[in-house]
């Protein structure tokens, strides 16, 4: 996702639900995931822990247990299997790009592996273009391009960050991306419908929508993107999850040494593949995703953790006003 996701929406919606977020009950939840797919969502879940309890639903075409593609929540990911290979001495988080991948940036000798992580490398992201977005370039031909762009400073959000990322890691530990990633976390954390496809997403699936949009406003009728592939996102948003598998990840990381590191640092809204999000019952970490059509939230604090999805992208301002309700009750009440 480009922003981070209550950047995206407008304050006054968020002022008009405060309220309700705060004073509301679980069995308001399915209520509102049905009112989202009755205004035009085709499917929505949702599933929220506190402790050792869990709570899912579904509603519209989703099922609690469907597989979807998780879109930039992979950066958390990808983040934990850079710093998992960084404790095993593979590399250095503080070690420049070029060390690893000589040809891969013009100034590889500047950014280092930690710059990718927190988005303060300055690269253009390819995201923005929507031309890119619906070529067929390769992670390593979309770096190339921000070659010849100039350079951001400070924090600037870039998915290309982490294709370089994913270059980076498979010339430092000798082995292909998806590998790494099943070896060093799927298998690790025991996700068993985790997978990193670039391709088509075989099998039952949540399958994404895209509404056309005109300067930000969701226009047209929705399009099935289930038969486009995930080529250009990679090492930025290519796995495909379920609501459980990602609980099962999140708990597993904010729980240990690993998920203390990645946090953003105080004042900070982006930390080593985890974001800070405002909400109305304080502060979360987290990460959100955005891809084909599939949009999906992630969002924790103390013994809670919560995740959404819902398969349509943009939404119209009265589903985002809806979605953002849903993610307040299901995670403030």
């Amino acid at each position: 996702m480009r922003r981070l996701w209550l950047g995206g929406l407008a304050a006054a919606a968020l002022v008009a639900v405060a309220a309700l977020w705060l004073h509301d009950t679980p069995p308001m939840l399915q209520e509102t995931a049905d009112d989202l797919v009755a205004s035009g969502v085709p499917g929505v879940l949702v599933r929220v822990r506190e402790g050792n309890e869990v709570r899912e639903l579904a509603a519209g075409e989703a099922t609690a247990d469907a597989r979807f593609r998780i879109g930039s929540v992979t950066k958390t990911f990808v983040a934990a299997l850079t710093l998992r290979l960084a404790d095993a001495g593979v590399l250095g988080l503080d070690h420049p790009v070029e060390r690893y991948a000589p040809t891969l940036l013009s100034d590889g000798d500047r950014v280092t592996i930690r710059d990718l992580l927190d988005h303060t490398a300055g690269l253009f992201d390819y995201t923005s273009d929507p031309a890119l977005l619906r070529g067929e370039l390769s992670p390593h031909a979309l770096v190339a391009l921000s070659n010849g762009r100039e350079r951001g400073e400070g924090y600037t959000y870039s998915s290309t960050n982490y294709l370089a990322l994913g270059l980076v890691l498979q010339a430092a530990a000798g082995a292909p991306l998806d590998e790494l990633l099943r070896r060093q976390v799927f298998e690790r954390v025991g996700l068993r419908e985790t997978t990193f496809e670039t391709g088509r997403v075989e099998g039952p699936h949540l399958q994404g929508h895209e509404r056309p949009s005109h300067q930000g406003v969701a226009t047209g009728t929705l399009r099935d993107t289930s038969s486009r592939n995930a080529r250009s996102a990679w090492a930025a948003g290519a796995v495909v999850s379920t609501a459980a598998d990602l609980d099962r990840f999140f708990t597993w990381l904010l729980g240990g040494e690993l998920g203390r590191r990645m946090r953003p640092a105080t004042g900070e809204r982006y930390g080593l593949g985890l974001a800070r999000f405002e909400t109305p019952c304080g502060p979360v970490v987290g990460h959100t995703g955005n891809l084909l059509g599939t949009v999906t939230v992630v969002w924790a604090r103390g013994d809670r953790l919560l995740v959404v999805a819902a398969n349509v992208y943009p939404f119209t301002p009265e589903q985002e006003t809806k979605l953002q309700l849903l993610l307040g009750r299901a995670f403030c009440s």
